[in-house]
């Protein structure tokens, strides 16, 4: 009998084990040849749950009314996921715009680019429109379209601090970054007005992070410099001030107001801010007592009301739960307003929230009933100019502390965009890739505890008891 050569071997085994391999081999062939076309085609599908890599319906809104052609240069480094990431982004824009043109360069590969265009850093874009040129470092949504959104618009807003009466910082570490202090232990933001120490001093360097995110610049106002210092100021933002504004402070804000000038004002309860001359105009008045609301606070402090049911405007829409620690109560003044004042309430307490009111005051102020936290005011001047104001009765939901918790910050910036007349910006916000998280008001956290370890359990024990106890009656009889 012939012993069978190696080739017989060899075509006998493979044989065997074609059938086996080819359809894996097909596979991994097909998962090669979708990647590589991948790589040539746009389109994807999103699977992550934040939509970290769809574009928003605001920037689709956004880049449907573009008009001017725009050229976008961006320098990323290939090696870098995120920096792959924001070029498909900006590929995207231009898949759905046709006045979008983008060019991208490898920084590492193409240095000589680079020095032409004088650009030191992966992850820089510049932006040119009309005449007009934009340089900025980003990845995200947010960064480009607020970029298109800047260098398509004939000129840049400018948001103002004042500053001289220990207000938050907005050039502060982007944290929580006051010191606390054996002096003052506990550190409860819920009970109004912090102690005047330059290491209590709030910072909001987020809110002023989002600002320039937005495209306003950012600087502060020192009103006792004279007059002129609040030109070119397109909102004028007023923080948690901590010492009185001297009469003739007071008076540089108010012809502000009349020459139509926008403000944001936030107030602390139990502290003397020299304000009255601007409330007074805008017609607005605070109890100065604090806000307490039982039935809807945030975690465990009734001293810091949550919201999450607001008046239908711009500025609340599509906006989460926001929380105020340590706030007081707004109201129009007393009396009826005049024909040129419009007050518009935009946040209000449930209706059981109460104020901290002395006993002499108690019959006047302590029954129970909602309260505004936040409110718009206009005041009609001549012709078509008005003089705006949204003042709040709590700043530090846009400290470091919270502004980046639930709807806080977004709640601030879509005040300010309102005011400066940019809504195109209102809503969009920065995408991140966060763990989920829920946070509950104390009626859901009691309601969750109800059903979860006392309704439920109890439902399991009585049909349990209603079982063997059909059981053992079927048994006896």
């Amino acid at each position: 009998m012939r012993r069978p050569t190696l080739m017989n071997r060899l075509a006998r085994q493979l044989s065997l084990w074609l059938p086996l391999w080819l359809p894996t081999a097909a596979v991994l062939a097909a998962v090669i040849a979708a990647n590589l076309w991948a790589l040539d085609v746009p389109e994807r599908w999103d699977l992550t749950s934040g939509q970290v890599y769809t574009i928003t319906p605001q920037t689709r809104t956004m880049l449907a009314g573009l008009r001017r052609p725009v050229e976008i240069v961006y320098f990323y480094d290939y090696r870098n996921r995120s920096h792959r990431d924001a070029k498909a982004l900006l590929d995207q824009y231009a898949a759905i715009a046709p006045q979008i043109t983008v060019t991208g360069h490898d920084s590492m590969m193409q240095p000589a680019e680079a020095r032409r265009y004088q650009v030191s850093f992966a992850g820089s874009g510049i932006f040119r429109s009309g005449g007009r040129e934009l340089r900025m470092s980003g990845l995200t949504e947010t960064e480009f379209t607020n970029a298109l959104i800047r260098v398509t618009k004939d000129a840049a807003q400018t948001v103002c601090f004042t500053d001289g009466h220990v207000e938050s910082d907005p050039f502060s570490l982007k944290s929580h970054d006051h010191m606390e202090s054996e002096a003052h232990p506990g550190h409860n933001h819920s009970a109004g007005g912090r102690p005047l120490d330059i290491t209590e001093r709030h910072g909001i360097g987020m809110a002023r992070d989002a600002l320039e995110a937005l495209g306003y610049a950012v600087r502060k106002v020192v009103l006792t410099r004279g007059p002129g210092v609040l030109d070119g100021c397109s909102v004028v933002v007023v923080a948690s001030p901590q010492q009185p504004f001297l009469p003739a402070e007071a008076a540089q804000l108010v012809d502000h107001a009349l020459a139509g000038g926008r403000f944001v004002l936030l107030l602390e309860p139990f502290v003397e801010t020299g304000l009255a001359p601007l409330l007074d105009l805008f017609e607005v008045s605070d109890d100065g007592y604090l806000v307490t609301d039982e039935t809807s606070h945030y975690w465990t402090d009734p001293g810091t009301p949550a919201v999450s049911d607001y008046a239908r405007h711009p500025i609340t829409r599509n906006l989460p739960l926001t929380f105020f620690p340590g706030a007081v109560s707004l109201s129009p003044k007393p009396g009826g307003l005049p024909a040129e004042v419009n007050v518009v309430p935009l946040i209000e307490t449930s209706s059981d929230a109460l104020v901290a009111v002395p006993a002499e005051a108690q019959a006047r102020l302590g029954t129970r009933h909602a309260r505004t936290l936040m409110l718009l005011a206009n005041r009609h001047l001549d012709g078509d100019r008005a003089a705006r104001a949204v003042i709040a009765a709590d700043g530090d939901f846009v400290t470091n502390s919270f502004f980046h918790i639930l709807g806080n910050g977004q709640l601030f910036l879509n005040a300010v965009n309102y005011l400066a007349e940019q809504e195109d910006l209102i809503d969009i916000q920065p995408r991140t890739y966060e763990l989920p998280r829920i946070d509950l008001t104390n009626r859901q956290m009691l309601a969750t505890f109800t059903v979860s370890t006392l309704v439920l359990p109890g439902l399991l024990i009585a049909t349990g008891g209603v079982v063997w106890w059909r059981r053992r009656r079927e048994g006896g009889a």
